[in-house]
């Protein structure tokens, strides 16, 4: 009798034993379910984030674009204003609301005084010459609680006749962008000389300017010279020496 009994608690220790590891297993399981999707969602909504951002920063940079382009009317405001709706309707039921606010007056960036209207200057057909746009965004997504998510975007490109070789018949220039970073990567069909061809373009690193343009043209270059100069983000300045 006292084995059958040893048996029985035995039997009734090991089923509680193998029940509990059943519920901590479960558990577990379960709590891996819902890490899982918890992190899939967030997933989807750090994407949705950053698509927003990175889609308005290239919105501006088209815009700073179409306003350096010749016998373009079209504004940064009106554009704004467009992809405001855009996204309303590019995400329905996620409450995805984006507000700006464009920069006027004078701002001092670059090392360079920017006078902007609606976010948007240029000071042209001088020595140094500028493009720049600059807007701040604040982000909200109601679906998920996201409020005052704050950046600011301000492209710009800086044109600099840095010397006129008329024997060589050659033209060095500077080509920068946001923070002074030189750019390193235009052609040939990147830059446009008034009444001359330009018969090649020669990148070349210097100590004093980090990184130049040599432009070699066809003929005499008699001043004054305008260059014309437009990035990949398709943002045109035209620089002027006298």
């Amino acid at each position: 009798m006292r084995i059958a009994k040893n048996k029985k608690g035995q039997f009734i220790i090991i089923a509680v034993m193998m029940i509990a590891l059943m519920i901590i297993s479960i558990g577990a399981i379960m709590y891996s379910a819902g890490t899982y999707y918890r992190y899939e969602q967030w997933e989807e909504y750090i994407t949705l984030v950053e698509h927003v951002k990175l889609s308005t920063i290239r919105l501006i940079q088209i815009s700073l674009a179409n306003y350096t382009a010749p016998g373009n009317n079209s504004t940064l405001k009106a554009n704004l204003d467009q992809w405001q709706n855009d996204l309303k309707k590019a995400y329905p039921g996620y409450g995805v609301i984006l507000t700006y606010d464009l920069a006027n007056g004078s701002y001092q960036a670059y090392n360079t005084k920017i006078n902007y209207t609606l976010g948007l200057a240029r000071r042209w057909n001088e020595n140094a010459s500028f493009s720049a746009a600059n807007a701040t965004f604040t982000l909200n997504i109601a679906s998920i609680g996201l409020t005052g998510y704050k950046f600011t975007t301000a492209p710009f490109l800086n044109l600099t006749i840095i010397n006129i070789d008329n024997a060589a018949k050659e033209i060095t220039v500077t080509v920068k962008a946001e923070d002074g970073t030189p750019i390193t990567n235009l052609k040939e069909d990147n830059f446009q000389v008034s009444n001359l061809t330009i018969t090649g373009v020669t990148p070349r690193y210097d100590l004093k300017e980090l990184f130049k343009y040599i432009i070699k043209c066809d003929g005499p270059i008699q001043a004054p010279v305008t260059v014309r100069a437009w990035d990949q983000r398709g943002i045109q300045v035209i620089a002027k020496k006298t």
